[in-house]
């Protein structure tokens, strides 16, 4: 297999030179995400979707779609300039919208969800040509860019292919670009420690893995592709909600006619949370592999890689084998995933619950926070440094979204229930700046009413990573 790296065939490119001078009118929007540091200049680009450079409408026009790779934003529409109406609406997460016209030239777009506008930038619309927007990120982190979809010049009997990156606050990749059926695992990586890359290879039948770097543990891996003679190929990450693992879509050069093929992600992560003190120390197994050991009353393991799809988590009772409990679930690939072993309020029984986990970055000199009741208290609720209530109510075996507020050093946690804010616990913890935690509330509150005695409630806050 012939692999040559062509990041240096593009330094005196016009292509180089248009990424550049764009990667300058993104800079400053960019610098106010710390966590979007691996989104390099290649991701950038604009020129756009094209085939053959033209669009069918045969006019001045650019063609425009959108893709929706923002996991906490919800629904999303597009207003162009001054428009009053918008050019794209309802669009959801990981959806393709079709082909809008917007005139060429310099042009403002909004990008709005419930909450109102999230991303405000101008964009170069380019006549005669197709381009697909990309909004990607968390909810604090939501950037824009145009995939570069029109290079040319692919050698006779090769195909190219690159690797970009929207996922923000992932880390470097090594990149396997290997033959169709080669242990990846007996070669070395094609690339070390990257976000994005591009490489030419003689057509034919290849398979593209990432793993962490300087380490053969997977975090994603493409089934084998055919790369047709003289074609161009692209692999843009983004994020799922992990804080490691990457989703992807997959989309070939000048093919208009064709959206954006997610790929699904082999692996994800888990962990698991002892929220039961009937059951003091357990084991978890997933499909009858153990992960976790001696997981405590309180307790929060670290995660874990397994595989995505249907799966079944067991606790069992170290005190006595014979008490094991399940839950059969389905784990989407690229995500995160906390279980719970905790007691069911509706009827007193010992079960397993799990919810999924959104690790993205926070605004630079914030925290993120969320709220999980893995209690029998009813609908508790959260404030920070004896201040206003963050978190809605939080009705048992569920969590609170994700928060973002100040944090620090001794900052003052106070759970209360209800509305009328009785407090159940109150304690302080470091919050560090840019890290995101979870306040995990567990155990049986007594029978008293209202609540006024919170001790056999335990509290742990622990930093998702």
């Amino acid at each position: 297999m012939e692999v040559s790296n062509r990041n240096d065939t593009f330094v005196n490119s016009s292509y180089d030179t248009l990424v550049n001078s764009t990667y300058a009118r993104f800079a400053t929007l960019f610098a106010k995400f710390g966590a979007i540091a691996t989104v390099s200049a290649v991701l950038l680009g604009v020129t756009g979707l094209t085939s053959c450079g033209k669009n069918s409408t045969g006019n001045s026009n650019s063609s425009v779609r959108v893709v929706n790779l923002a996991p906490e934003s919800g629904n999303l529409s597009l207003v162009v300039d001054n428009a009053t109406t918008n050019l794209q609406s309802a669009i959801t997460y990981k959806a393709t919208t079709g082909y809008a016209n917007v005139a060429s030239g310099s042009r403002r777009i909004r990008v709005s969800n419930t909450s109102g506008v999230i991303l405000d930038q101008t964009i170069n619309a380019v006549a005669q040509q197709h381009q697909l927007l990309v909004v990607y990120g968390g909810a604090s982190s939501v950037g824009g860019a145009f995939l570069n979809n029109d290079q040319t010049g692919v050698a006779a009997g090769s195909s190219r292919v690159r690797l970009i990156n929207f996922a923000v606050g992932l880390g470097l990749y090594d990149f396997y670009l290997i033959a169709s059926g080669v242990d990846y695992s007996t070669v070395e990586p094609t690339v070390k420690g990257t976000a994005s890359t591009t490489f030419e290879v003689v057509a034919g039948s290849y398979q593209i893995v990432l793993t962490s770097p300087g380490t053969k543990d997977v975090v994603f891996k493409m089934p084998a592709r055919t790369l047709d003679n003289q074609q161009y190929y692209n692999l843009a990450l983004f994020n799922e909600g992990s804080g490691e693992l990457p989703s992807a879509f997959w989309i070939k050069q000048n093919d208009d006619t064709t959206a954006p093929e997610f790929i699904a992600n082999p692996v994800s992560r888990v962990r698991a949370a002892n929220s039961q003190s009937a059951a003091a120390i357990t084991n978890v197994s997933v499909d009858g592999v153990r992960l976790f050991t001696n997981v405590t009353f309180g307790g929060v393991s670290n995660y874990a890689k397994t595989s995505s799809g249907p799966k079944t988590i067991t606790y069992t009772d170290t005190a006595n084998l014979a008490n094991t409990y399940t839950l059969t679930d389905t784990f989407v690939g690229a995500g995160d995933y906390s279980a719970f072993l905790a007691t069911n309020p509706a009827n007193g029984s010992i079960s397993v619950f799990r919810i999924a986990d959104k690790l993205l970055p926070p605004t630079a000199g914030k925290v993120r926070l969320r709220l999980v009741n893995a209690s029998t208290a009813q609908d508790i609720s959260l404030s920070l440094n004896f201040g206003s209530i963050l978190t809605p109510l939080v009705p048992p075996r569920t969590a609170s979204n994700y928060i973002e507020t100040i944090g620090g050093t001794g900052s003052n946690i106070t759970v209360s229930q209800g509305a009328a804010a009785i407090s159940l616990i109150n304690t302080t913890a470091d919050l560090l700046v840019g890290g995101s935690y979870s306040i995990i509330i567990s155990g049986t509150p007594p029978a008293s009413s209202p609540l006024t005695s919170a001790s056999p409630l335990q509290i742990t806050i622990r930093l998702d990573k």
